[in-house]
């Protein structure tokens, strides 16, 4: 993330539920508060309590398993799910979730850490974070190469041509 890191913004989003306790879609409100899975390939199981008292709900590693992660996404609104996806200590690489549910935001610490909110920025990302453009460091019209495979891969399941994307089709080859 480019200007704040994943616990940040999970403790500003908990800071504003604390006092919004009307934006809860009914979904949320079957998990208590928004649910918010912690995706990254350096989410470590000694610092689990870090992530819980930050207001993560569950965790998933990179590479994402979709499978998996579709399961985590099901949990939140079925109990059973949820229940076969707790942590266990060991399983730290399947991820899951860390409790059944009906957490408050209450129970979280939203309090600043005080630790810069990302370190070893790009220079881009320092550009467009201090940029008043809403846009500013996305490559506009650009599909990133990773998606790009990804729609290619659903499309050949279908059966069906992937839709171009405008800006690649247009470069001349080579580019």
């Amino acid at each position: 993330m480019p200007i704040v890191d994943g616990l940040t913004s999970t403790k500003m989003i908990r800071s504003f539920e604390k006092t919004h306790r009307d934006v809860y879609s009914p979904r949320a409100a079957l998990n208590g508060r928004i649910p918010i899975i912690a995706v990254s390939a350096s989410l470590i199981e000694r610092k689990r309590q870090e992530y819980v008292d930050a207001g993560f709900d569950a965790w998933i590693l990179k590479p994402i398993s979709f499978p998996r992660l579709n399961e985590l996404m099901a949990a939140i609104v079925d109990s059973n799910i949820r229940k076969s996806c707790l942590y266990n200590p060991g399983e730290w690489e399947k991820g899951g979730w860390f409790h059944m549910g009906q957490a408050s935001s209450n129970d979280v610490s939203t309090i600043p850490s005080g630790e810069p909110p990302q370190s070893n920025l790009s220079k881009g990302a320092e550009e467009a974070a201090r940029s008043e453009d809403p846009t500013a460091g996305d490559d506009s019209g650009r599909i990133p190469d990773e998606q790009e495979r990804l729609l290619h891969a659903q499309a050949e399941e279908r059966g069906s041509e992937p839709k171009n994307n405008p800006s690649q089709s247009e470069q001349p080859e080579g580019s």
